[in-house]
């Protein structure tokens, strides 16, 4: 019964996803796209899915309402009407549009990939299912969050208000703990390894976005599938045990962030259009806004990485759009409002959540700190360069492919598109530093535990980058 409800359930979630991609996406203009605009669609109507169920969630709770089967039952019956419906109309069009034009030899390459694809898909979620809750963060942080919450129906539970109940991180976001709690709410008891399929959807929503992008921004459609398969293959997130297997916070946080990412570049890529395209490549932006909210809702780390976005942005904006200023202020504003109005409501309910065991970054970033943390600073940097590279055969070959990318195609690596990558990767390590440096823990054991976890969180900027090198744009 378990297994029939999380399958209605993800497909009421994804038909959420769907209606709202559907409406967001541009629309497919040329009569070879219909396709890649499907793939696109039901890649990003995952992770929208998901985000748009913890989100409806959290707006209810706050107005004071209570969390019931019930209600589980209703958003996912409206969800899979609203999915089927949005299909069917899409599929309509699809057929009126499409035409094919591509080589035998095309086709069955492209069979193949999305042969390995299925299969990688498959054998994740899989691997997912086959054990609970099992790791400290997914249970400590995550799992006993979305028990209180379905148990007490609601988010203004007394046990999370109070700074004496025993749960790790109590102001962690709740996009994770509130979409488990409403496969609870449909299962009428906790069940933490069906709540789980959320984690390898994510996987899927990720790769699948990824390769529709790309198929819609390139004439050639052979090497799209082969970087959406090094993307998929990456080992830090399958079949890393941290990453997308787990039901910690790591591998949602990877997807949200790399969709983020993506969408970001794609807008950079067509600033030079015409202006009736730079105006449907705005959506680009939205969305952008909405998947950098999601991060957010997910863990603090989010909230580094928008700033980062902000600031790559703003540095892109100086040096190549000056004389488009006011189009490319417009943009940042457009993507730093829409994540606002997204996560808005999430820190106005961490108000009045208590502080424990938080790290407190913001208010440890002191010159005195930092004077102290100089001497993390040495081993931290020789930490990373061993992860990044020296263990490339644990964690996957994606940052010497960055390196031999860039020297391949160095003209092409300062782009705007390609250098927003690096300048965000690189503000992200450099976050990832001096978070090392003023951190209450010694950087051993802060670093050094978890460096791994946030490498994988940027390995899909990386792969962008790495595919933004070598693939032609439609122009």
């Amino acid at each position: 019964m378990d297994m029939a409800l999380t399958l209605l359930g993800v497909i009421g979630v994804w038909g959420i996803g769907i209606a709202f991609s559907v409406n967001l996406l541009p629309k497919p203009v040329k009569s070879s796209e219909p396709f890649t605009h499907l793939v696109e669609v039901l890649g990003l109507g995952v992770i929208l899915g998901f985000g748009g169920t913890a989100l409806f969630y959290l707006l209810w709770g706050m107005s004071g309402l209570s969390f019931t089967s019930l209600l589980a039952y209703i958003w996912m019956s409206m969800g899979i009407f609203v999915g089927i419906g949005t299909l069917f109309v899409q599929n309509r069009s699809l057929k009126q549009k499409s035409h094919c034009t591509e080589s035998t030899a095309e086709i069955d390459f492209q069979r193949l990939c999305l042969g390995i694809l299925l299969f990688l898909s498959v054998s994740t979620i899989v691997q997912c299912l086959m054990t609970p809750q099992r790791f400290w963060d997914e249970r400590a942080i995550f799992g006993l969050k979305a028990i209180v919450i379905f148990q007490e129906g609601t988010i203004q539970s007394e046990s999370l208000l109070h700074p004496d109940f025993v749960q790790y991180h109590p102001k962690y976001p709740l996009l994770i703990p509130l979409n488990e709690a409403h496969f609870y709410l449909l299962f009428g008891e906790v069940n933490d390894r069906w709540s789980k399929i959320m984690f390898p959807l994510l996987y899927v929503g990720m790769t699948l976005t990824f390769l529709g992008v790309f198929l819609q921004f390139t004439r050639q459609k052979v090497r799209p599938w082969l970087f959406t398969l090094m993307l998929a293959t990456v080992p830090v997130m399958v079949p890393f045990e941290y990453g997308f297997l787990s039901g910690q916070a790591d591998g949602p946080i990877a997807c949200f962030h790399t969709v983020t990412l993506l969408y970001l570049w794609r807008y950079l890529s067509g600033l030079k259009n015409s202006e009736e395209k730079r105006s449907t490549s705005t959506r680009y932006l939205i969305i952008a806004g909405l998947t950098a909210g999601m991060t957010i809702f997910t863990k603090d780390e989010g909230i580094a990485f928008f700033l980062i976005d902000l600031i790559a942005l703003s540095i892109i904006t100086l040096i190549y759009f000056r004389n488009q200023f006011v189009l490319a202020v417009t943009s940042i504003f457009k993507f730093g409002i829409t994540t606002v109005i997204v996560v808005a409501p999430w820190f106005y309910h961490r108000g009045q959540l208590p502080s424990t065991t938080e790290m407190g970054y913001f208010s440890r970033m002191q010159i005195s700190t930092f004077a102290e943390g100089m001497a993390a600073l040495t081993w931290a940097i020789q930490h990373l360069l061993w992860r990044m590279f020296l263990q490339a055969g644990k964690w996957g070959l994606q940052w010497w492919m960055l390196i031999l990318s860039f020297v391949a195609f160095p003209l092409k690596a300062i782009k705007p598109n390609q250098l927003f990558l690096l300048l965000n990767i690189l503000g992200a390590l450099a976050a990832l530093l001096i978070a090392g440096m003023i951190a209450p823990t010694a950087v051993e054991e802060h670093i050094g535990e978890s460096s791994q976890r946030f490498l994988m969180q940027i390995s899909g900027a990386a792969v962008l980058f790495i595919a933004g090198q070598w693939i032609c744009d439609q122009e």
